[in-house]
């Protein structure tokens, strides 16, 4: 009988996690600009939501401990058709973060080399990672787990220069950030603010998807503990660096 190769902590965490620590880098932009200076807020809002729902999901996968994620769960508690359109859903979502993430990393590659071609380059590394995938989950591991260190070296790197631009240079663009008026009031920015940020929690349901892959007791580790919880913090602190240094 040929052994299978389980995925470790770091690796099934790097699998899922890529898709929250690259959220990071948009969604807190993108909550800046309904919530403007109430964004943080609405990312920590995002965050209880999260630490809420992670006991649920950690005990749900746990009952049902099989691949499939959401379609597997709704195949078990409901019928057919209800787990079939989940299931297409999650491929139509699955597909879209792709094709977005691709295209969004050549144009900024773009943006430093004008003589690459996006179009082009992004059907390029698509193919790539597609090959990469088919050559077995084990292998992909290995890149997930470099990508997935170099996002964390990033937001560390963004809060860090945040800290260190309001250590040396005080706290006047925060302020002036914090008394800018908005539109539609506290309660319409905090509501457009948290229901963006929740578009970037996308990702840490992936871990349900490959399940059986993980080792014995990975998956409550790395699932509902270490991925969302990394998300909240970084996207709360970066956003919050951020108001500190970049005016509106």
């Amino acid at each position: 009988m040929q052994h299978i190769k389980k995925l470790s902590e770091l690796s099934a965490t790097a699998i899922c996690g890529n898709d929250i620590t690259s959220s990071c880098l948009y969604v807190s932009a993108l909550t800046i600009i309904y919530a403007g200076q109430y964004a943080w807020l609405a990312l920590l809002i995002v965050s209880g939501v999260l630490f809420l729902f992670r006991k649920i999901y950690g005990e749900v996968v746990g009952a049902l401990p099989l691949n499939g994620g959401a379609y597997n769960v709704l195949l078990n508690t409901t019928s057919k058709s209800n787990a079939a359109v989940a299931a297409c859903l999650t491929i139509l979502s699955y597909m879209t973060t792709a094709v977005i993430s691709a295209s969004e990393g050549m144009h900024y590659l773009h943006g430093i080399f004008p003589s690459v071609p996006v179009l082009l380059a992004t059907a390029v590394l698509i193919t790539l990672f597609l090959l990469l995938v088919i050559s077995g989950i084990s292998e992909s591991a290995i890149v997930a787990v470099v990508i997935f260190v170099l996002h964390i070296l990033a937001m560390l790197l963004l809060i860090g220069s945040g800290i260190w631009f309001v250590l040396a240079n005080g706290l006047g663009v925060a302020k002036i950030n914090f008394g800018m008026p908005m539109k539609g009031g506290f309660a319409t920015a905090l509501f457009l603010g948290f229901s963006t940020a929740m578009l970037g929690i996308s990702g840490f349901e992936s871990s349900a998807n490959f399940v059986e892959e993980q080792k014995q007791g990975v998956f409550r580790k790395n699932a509902p503990q270490h991925v969302d919880c990394r998300f909240c913090d970084q996207s709360a602190d970066g956003a919050y660096c951020c108001r500190g240094i970049a005016p509106f």
